[in-house]
C-alpha cells in the first residue's frame, strides 16, 4: 500500500473495520504477536490486538508498521527528510520514509533566566517567548538558533 492508501486504511481502522477474529487475544499475550511461528495465525485472528492492521501505529512515538513511502502524522503524509511544525508546540522531521519513523522536538527553548530577566510574549507570526534582560546580562542562544 502507498502512503495515501495507508491513510484510508487508518480511517477504516478507526471506524472499526480492523478487528480481531477471536475475542480472547489478550489471553495469548504480546509474545505471540512477534513470534514468527504465529505470523499467519496473528494476521488471521488477532490483527488488531497485535497492531498488525495495515497502516496502524504501533504506539512507539512515531514508529509506523507496514510498508510505506512516508511518515504519517495526524493523518498527513510527509516524505523522507521533510520537516513540519505541529502548531507552536513541536518541530518534526521524517527520518525514514520506508518505516515511517519520525521525531518531534519542542519548538521553543526552555529558558533558565536569572530573576532580573523576564520573557516577552511571542512577536507577530512567532510562537516562542524571548528573553528580556537588563543590559548587564548576556543571554546565550544555542548555535544556529532561529527565533520561532
Amino acid at each position: 500500500l502507498g502512503a495515501s492508501e495507508k491513510i484510508k486504511e487508518m480511517n477504516r481502522r478507526q471506524a472499526g473495520t480492523c478487528a480481531d477474529a477471536i475475542n480472547n487475544c489478550v489471553n495469548y499475550g504480546q509474545g505471540v504477536c512477534s513470534d514468527p511461528t504465529y505470523t499467519d495465525w496473528v494476521l488471521k485472528n488477532c490483527q488488531a490486538y497485535c497492531h498488525k492492521c495495515p497502516g496502524t501505529s504501533n504506539g512507539n512515538h512515531g514508529a509506523f508498521t507496514g510498508s510505506s513511502t512516508g511518515c504519517v502524522y495526524k493523518d498527513h503524509v510527509y516524505q523522507q527528510g521533510e520537516t513540519w511544525k505541529d502548531g507552536c508546540t513541536y518541530s518534526c522531521t521524517c527520518h525514514d520514509a520506508v518505516t515511517g519513523k519520525y521525531t518531534c522536538t519542542g519548538l521553543c527553548l526552555k529558558w533558565n533566566l536569572p530573576p532580573s530577566c523576564s520573557l516577552n510574549p511571542p512577536g507577530p507570526g512567532k510562537c516562542c517567548q524571548t528573553p528580556n534582560c537588563p543590559p548587564n546580562i548576556q543571554v546565550q542562544y544555542p548555535p544556529g538558533y532561529v527565533e520561532q
